[in-house]
């Protein structure tokens, strides 16, 4: 069984929303909280930049805007290898489940955007886990509503924080390393691929062996 996260860049569309509200968001918060859920995120900026709303209003005002942005950007398009990979653990019968810290509705929105409801029997949002990564919560709801046992699982993650929830869940992790603008620590990983297109079935089977 494999637990694959579908990474989406959203760093664009965070630096153009956090200096349409005030302040300039630097690559070095990017990195930190990458993995991170929404409100964890938001109570950090908040306190750093003496932000007025509130955190929730801040969480759905960005949730709300990226949604939007999503459903009306025609070149949206999921990383190269991330629909090939897909497709063939499907078509071998091996059990999906998409376990995100972003929110329902945009786990949900990606997933219709890029036409990919079917493939997966689980999904699991930052909603539905009591902690957020680097704790395993989400991992641990996704394996057990699937009915199969964490040392079964593989995750695949792009984040520090998502690699240290996978281990902690007593999962394999595939760490994906194959974005430029992310500089995340990925050694804890069992396997680091560049590419999607290095990872297929049998690779991640032998990870068990």
């Amino acid at each position: 069984m494999v637990l694959c996260w579908i990474a989406n860049r959203t760093d664009i569309f965070l630096i153009k929303f956090c200096r349409e509200i005030g302040f300039e968001l630097t690559e070095n918060i990017l990195n930190k909280f990458r993995g991170s859920d929404g409100p964890t995120f938001w109570t950090y900026l908040s306190r750093k930049f003496n932000l007025s709303l509130s955190i929730e209003e801040y969480v759905l005002r960005a949730i709300l805007d990226f949604v939007e942005e999503l459903k009306n950007n025609s070149n949206l398009a999921p990383i190269e290898g991330v629909k090939e990979l897909i497709d063939e653990l499907f078509d071998f019968g091996v059990p999906l489940a998409l376990a995100s810290s972003a929110s329902r509705i945009r786990v949900n929105t990606v997933l219709e955007c890029f036409n990919m409801q079917n493939k997966f029997s689980v999904k699991i949002s930052s909603q539905d886990g009591e902690r957020g990564k680097p704790e395993p919560d989400i991992f641990l709801l996704a394996s057990e509503r699937m009915n199969v046992s964490p040392n079964k699982c593989v995750v695949i993650e792009d984040s520090e924080n998502g690699i240290k929830a996978a281990k902690k869940a007593g999962m394999k992790c595939v760490g994906f390393a194959g974005l430029k603008h992310n500089k995340q620590n990925l050694s804890s990983a069992d396997l680091i691929v560049s590419a999607y297109s290095d990872v297929n079935f049998y690779s991640l089977q032998q990870l068990f062996d």
